[in-house]
């Protein structure tokens, strides 16, 4: 998943795997966005729970 920073526009990547475990963690939570930081200015960018259902594939039932 790739989003840009609102401040410099930077291009920040979000592995997979963080991006899984940010949403399980929102749901455990009750919160509604992930706090990504920027490598570049530093700048905190929030990233939506929507989003982040659109991003990671629903776990199939072994």
């Amino acid at each position: 998943m790739q989003i840009r920073c609102y401040r410099c526009g930077w291009s920040i990547q979000i592995k997979k795997e963080e991006a899984e475990f940010a949403l399980e963690a929102l749901k455990e939570s009750g919160g509604n966005h992930y706090n990504v930081r920027c490598s570049k200015c530093r700048n905190t960018n929030r990233v939506s729970l929507e989003q982040l259902e659109q991003t990671v594939p629903p776990k199939q039932a072994e």
